[in-house]
C-alpha cells in the first residue's frame, strides 16, 4: 500500500488508544479507552489495505512497550522508532525518519 498522511493519523489514533489502555487497570471491565481502541482497529482495518496480524502485531508491540518501560520518555521514544518501522513495513513508499 501507498503511505498517506490519512492512514498515519488513523495509526497514531491507534497507539493512543494502545497507550491509553495499557496504562489502565486491567482488572477494570471495559473501558471508554479500550472500546475507543477496538474502534481504531477496526477503522483500520476496514479503511486501509493493511493485515489484522501485522495491526494486531504493532498494537502488542506498542502495549508491551508501555507496560515495561520505567519512564514516560523512553517509552515514547521507543514507540516513535517502532513507529516508524511499522510505516516503513507496509507503505511501500515511505521513507523512515529514525
Amino acid at each position: 500500500m501507498n503511505y498517506s498522511e490519512a492512514f498515519e493519523d488513523d495509526l497514531v489514533d491507534l497507539e493512543r488508544a494502545v497507550i491509553e489502555s495499557a496504562r489502565s487497570d486491567g482488572d477494570e471491565p471495559a473501558t471508554p479507552d479500550d472500546r475507543y481502541l477496538i474502534a481504531a482497529l477496526d477503522h483500520l482495518l476496514n479503511t486501509y489495505p493493511v493485515s489484522e496480524a501485522r495491526l494486531l502485531g504493532h498494537i502488542e508491540e506498542v502495549r508491551r512497550i508501555y507496560e515495561t518501560r520505567r519512564t514516560e520518555s523512553t517509552a515514547s521514544k521507543h514507540v516513535a522508532t517502532v513507529h516508524e518501522a511499522f510505516l516503513a513495513e507496509v507503505c511501500a513508499d515511505y521513507d523512515p525518519t529514525y
